[in-house]
């Protein structure tokens, strides 16, 4: 059971930067009143939830718990009991604080801040926000009733309450453990697969070695011998084109000087025939001039006739200079093209002699290979021995992977089982079962306590059948708030008292929010208030209201909260 001694808190909502106290296990039933605004939610709900959860019970945003004025130092501690140990829980804002001390030593904050709230909620608090609202405060603002709860969430109120979540935790583990072993198998079945397959080559191989014979043997030297007859032929190919270039007289000396000589003549050539045009120009001069166009004087007519005469001598000579000087050309070039026919043979030959040279290195390639595989093929006892002791062994190893499968499929078998017994249709499932009558007869006690006299009833999916009247059937919405605010007073004692049995989610603490304020009316709230009354003296209940006039008589402590200068002030009498 979780005995909650002491909250306090500074810069919370509209408290000041003085810490405020409230002792939460000092009295059994204490009023706190107040004006709207006061402080109320905050002293008794926001600071609670958000010291065991890190966020307030109404809806608003965390930021918005820091004092307004100071913006700072904003601090929330909790003291409480579980057995005989004892534990605080600081939590802060601006800067931001977490701290969890169990017997004055800090627990290790190694983990991440999330999974540092998910080991104090399961392995100190054992329940979570859903079930704490629905156990210990039953509020009029951001309160969900349980009837107003999906089916998935009725589920995990009531497996905190009833203490199986750990099925839920261990399923999840399952799930996660099914999954690796299944990787495992379908590895293994891989193995079993590469294995298999190693055998039947190597089986293949041995069959191979013993099947080598003299036969392959013969068939490898005649094809040696068959290599060696060609490779004689490309020889001898090879030595008779080696002779051929000491045939071919071919002079070197020669084949340039009559390229030098032909290079003359062509210049040569050239010359005479820049000479014969310049006869040519001069002549056409003559004709088509009859004064000098330098010094204007008038050329005669014999002068003209000289001039002609002379060149065109000269051009006779230098036609019949540059038809000798072509037939010298002539003659060197077909020396010249003889030449070059004679170097292309010769060419021609050094090409074939490094062809053949190369088949018949790749032809003593082949047949050195081929000996290499005479001697592979001579295959000794020792060799298909070893072979053999290599296929044993990889047998062996498929034997121990073929067990090793074989426990992982009965493993896997037995969680299969496992994972169904602990569905929300197998042990869970029975748990409720089983406590479902408890459930629904708690219930229905409380609501005749109330002067609601229905039968109430939960089944097995937490879908509500409710009674009433002449024993029609209804459902929680059909009712009025009155009524539904019955239903939902007599499900949080009914959760309570079973969380009492179970030691679970049992705590001392009950804060009902303007219950007393909503929709009971006046002999609801009369007959509420004998149930908080006659609960056992370890429950400590905190009213809140607004009705303090007429709730003060019925209360030994009343604690009132005003403000004064924009904070909240907490007076108790």
């Amino acid at each position: 059971m979780i005995v909650f001694k002491k909250i306090r808190f500074k810069n919370f909502g509209s408290f000041g930067n003085v810490f405020t106290e409230i002792h939460l296990d000092s009295r059994k039933n204490t009023l706190v009143s107040g004006t709207n605004g006061n402080g109320k939610s905050f002293a008794f709900l926001d600071s609670i939830t958000f010291a065991l959860f890190g966020k307030p019970f109404r809806k608003i945003n965390i930021p918005q718990l820091v004092n307004s004025i100071n913006k700072k130092d904003c601090i929330v501690e909790l003291t409480f009991e579980i057995g005989e140990d004892k534990y605080f829980v600081r939590r802060g804002l601006s800067p931001k604080i977490f701290e969890i001390f169990k017997n004055d030593v800090l627990l290790n904050q190694d983990a991440k801040n999330k999974d540092y709230q998910e080991y104090f909620e399961d392995q100190i608090l054992r329940m979570n926000y859903k079930s704490f609202t629905q156990v210990v405060i039953l509020g009029s603002s951001s309160f969900v009733p349980f009837m107003q709860l999906s089916a998935a969430d009725r589920r995990s109120v009531i497996e905190d309450i009833l203490d199986i979540n750990v099925f839920t935790t261990m399923n999840t583990l399952l799930k996660g453990k099914i999954a690796e072993t299944k990787s495992i198998l379908y590895a293994h079945e891989n193995n079993m697969t590469l294995e298999n397959e190693k055998i039947q080559l190597k089986k293949k191989f041995i069959q191979s070695l013993k099947n080598k014979s003299a036969e392959s043997r013969n068939a490898i030297s005649k094809k040696i011998e068959q290599l060696y007859a060609v490779c004689a032929t490309v020889l001898a190919k090879k030595k008779a084109q080696e002779t051929k270039p000491a045939s071919i007289s071919f002079d070197i000396a020669a084949k340039n000087k009559v390229e030098t000589a032909k290079k003359r003549f062509e210049k040569l050539k050239t010359q005479i025939q820049q000479n014969k045009d310049n006869c040519d120009r001069d002549i056409g001069f003559y004709h088509d001039n009859d004064n000098c166009p330098t010094c204007k004087q008038a050329i005669t007519e014999s002068f003209k006739k000289d001039q002609i005469d002379s060149k065109s001598q000269k051009i006779d000579e230098y036609k019949k200079a540059i038809t000798e000087i072509e037939s010298q050309i002539v003659k060197a070039e077909t020396q010249l093209e003889e030449y070059i026919k004679l170097q292309n043979e010769i060419n021609d030959i050094k090409v074939i002699i490094a062809q053949t040279k190369i088949t018949h290195d790749n032809l003593l390639t082949n047949i050195k290979e081929l000996t290499k595989d005479i001697e592979k093929s001579s295959v000794s006892s020792d060799e298909i021995e070893l072979e053999t002791k290599e296929l044993e062994a990889i047998e062996e190893k498929l034997e121990v992977i073929h067990q090793e499968r074989i426990k992982l499929q009965e493993s896997l078998r037995c969680m299969d089982i496992a994972s169904i017994l602990l569905k929300d249709s197998g042990i869970k499932g029975k748990i409720i079962k089983n406590y479902l009558p408890i459930i629904n007869k708690t219930v229905n006690k409380f609501l005749s306590a109330m002067d609601f006299f229905a039968q109430f009833n939960l089944d097995e999916e937490f879908n509500e059948t409710i009674k009433s009247r002449n024993r029609d059937t209804f459902s929680y919405m059909s009712f009025s708030e009155g009524e539904k605010m019955r239903i939902d007073l007599s499900l949080l004692l009914a959760w309570r008292e079973v969380a009492r049995v179970k030691n679970s989610a049992n705590c001392n603490l009950l804060i009902l929010d303007e219950v007393f304020d909503s929709s009971l009316d006046a002999v609801g709230a009369e007959e509420f208030m004998k149930l908080l009354t006659g609960l056992d003296s370890k429950t400590n209940i905190f009213v809140i209201s607004h009705r303090a006039d007429t709730l003060a008589d019925k209360f030994p402590t009343i604690i009132t909260l005003e403000k004064k200068k924009n904070f909240s002030k907490l007076n108790v009498s």
